[in-house]
């Protein structure tokens, strides 16, 4: 049987609320809002949307981007930066809001007063004369619930190789409210979702105040370019999406990639393997953190290979991720480490 490739993007995101069927658009890079390559969406972010600037991403805004006159509201939910230029405008419909998370936030072009301003259903709540906003914060700052809505509640939703022929799809959650179960929905455009089957909550009673780590697997993925998404359901059927990951396969003849021994006490080898000569490898070792604590690239000299995984400082007890780059297509191991006695 063949094994698969897996091309996996990922991001941390909060659930955020969706009451219009539109587009989920999620900056990829760093660039200006009205760049339709920008987005995940494939448009400039329009009436109905929800936005989504991850970590570490900037989005200028160097033109007015008037979305006031159609009936859908507009959700921003900024965990990176949102940059105005002068004189540049952001206006949405009525019932529009933005979040920004803790480390997010909107900075104003040179000018003060009204250079930049945000209005929401003909309202002005933020111009360049207020200065940065930095989250966590909500515009409206009345926005109701808004002080529920900004702590992260899931923490990250991933996809990878697991088994064969399998994608497995994990998240976690920090804190559940009321939770019913989770519906896991795929989509080959990202627009069109069906649902593949649901996993119940594993909070008591539906609510928590810790972490909770959840696992389930697409038995039947297809090849080519697939998109995933959660939707949170609660007790009386109100219900809220996450943000979408995506995952290519692509064939790939024999090919794995393997940790031993894992779990391990913080030794421990990599070994790929159905591989013809000369393919260039990158393997990267990050905590869950993403810190960078091993790297090495080398290219193939067999059809088996054993890589000493050695990082810069001796590991901890915990888990950690263990990538394998392969003409631009990455693969991913989770490894547990146990030092204890």
């Amino acid at each position: 049987m063949k094994k698969k490739r897996f091309q996996i993007l990922l991001f941390v995101f909060i659930f955020f609320s969706l009451k219009y069927n539109a587009a989920t658009c999620i900056a990829l890079g760093n660039g200006d809002w009205a760049t339709p390559a920008l987005w995940s969406c494939g448009h400039i972010p329009t009436c109905g949307d929800s936005v989504v600037i991850p970590a570490g991403k900037t989005v200028t805004i160097s033109s007015q981007q008037n979305n006031s006159g159609c009936g859908a509201p507009m959700q921003i939910t900024v965990y990176g930066t949102i940059k105005f230029n002068s004189g540049s405008k952001l206006q949405m419909a009525c019932g529009s809001a933005i979040y920004i998370m803790s480390g997010g936030s909107i900075q104003p072009g040179t000018g003060g007063g009204n250079a930049n301003y945000i209005q929401i259903c003909g309202t002005t709540y933020w111009n360049a004369g207020m200065g940065t906003l930095s989250g966590p914060q909500c515009v409206p700052s009345t926005l109701p619930n808004c002080s529920a809505a900004l702590p992260v509640e899931l923490i990250s939703f991933t996809a990878s190789e697991c088994y064969t022929n399998k994608i497995c799809l994990t998240w976690i959650t920090a804190t559940e409210k009321n939770n019913s179960y989770f519906d896991i929905e795929r989509s080959s455009n990202a627009i069109d979702f069906e649902t593949l089957f649901y996993v119940n909550s594993q909070a008591i009673n539906g609510n928590s105040s810790v972490k909770i780590n959840y696992e389930a697997a697409d038995e039947k993925p297809v090849e080519g370019l697939s998109y995933y998404r959660l939707k949170q359901v609660d007790k009386d059927q109100s219900f809220i999406y996450s943000s979408i990951i995506s995952v290519n396969t692509v064939p790939e003849k024999n090919f794995r990639f393997v940790i031993y021994p894992n779990p391990n006490s913080g030794e421990f080898s990599a070994n790929i393997s159905g591989l013809e000569n000369n393919h260039e490898i990158k393997i990267i070792l990050r905590d869950m953190k993403g810190a960078v604590l091993f790297m090495s690239s080398f290219y193939t000299k067999e059809a088996s290979s054993t890589i000493p995984i050695i990082p810069q400082s001796k590991l901890i007890s915990g888990t950690y991720v263990c990538s394998l780059y392969l003409e631009e297509i990455e693969y991913k191991v989770k490894v547990l480490v146990n030092t204890r006695e």
